[in-house]
């Protein structure tokens, strides 16, 4: 039984990542195109295409039904306060790497460079705790 249980908590946690990305999908479908200072996107997909994933969307969604009654798997909620937390906390690491002592892997870092990121990153890292910190309560009413 526990070996049943194993694979069935591993196809669950596959088919949620599965099923997320259709939602992702499902998005750009529906016309998002984010933008904002250094990431933008562009959602150049015609008329047919879009509807076109549409019906591929509910296609898969429809046999992810099918997996889920069959192997009688449970489904996953995100909750938007530990996305949040656990995304800020997967980007500390990345902004860290950016003070000049860090970038000095690429070659020497030029003084103004140096300048600038070693004043940003402690403002970036303070702006993820603050990040956190608004979401904080609803994570632990949650």
């Amino acid at each position: 039984m526990e070996s049943r249980e194993n694979h069935k908590h591993g196809i669950s946690i596959a088919l949620a990542i599965f099923d997320e990305t259709l939602c992702r999908f499902e998005e750009w479908a529906r016309g998002r195109e984010a933008r904002s200072v250094l990431y933008g996107e562009r959602n150049a997909l015609s008329p047919g295409q879009r509807d076109s994933l549409f019906a591929e969307i509910a296609s898969l969604r429809r046999l992810l039904q099918e997996i889920k009654e069959d192997l009688d798997l449970e489904g996953r909620v995100q909750d938007a306060a530990s996305d949040v937390w656990s995304r800020s906390a997967a980007l500390r690491e990345t902004i860290m790497e950016l003070d000049s002592s860090h970038l000095r892997r690429y070659g020497p870092v030029p003084p103004e460079v140096a300048r600038i990121m070693d004043a940003a990153v402690p403002r970036l890292l303070d702006g993820l705790d603050r990040l956190v910190a608004a979401v904080s309560g609803a994570r632990s009413e949650g």
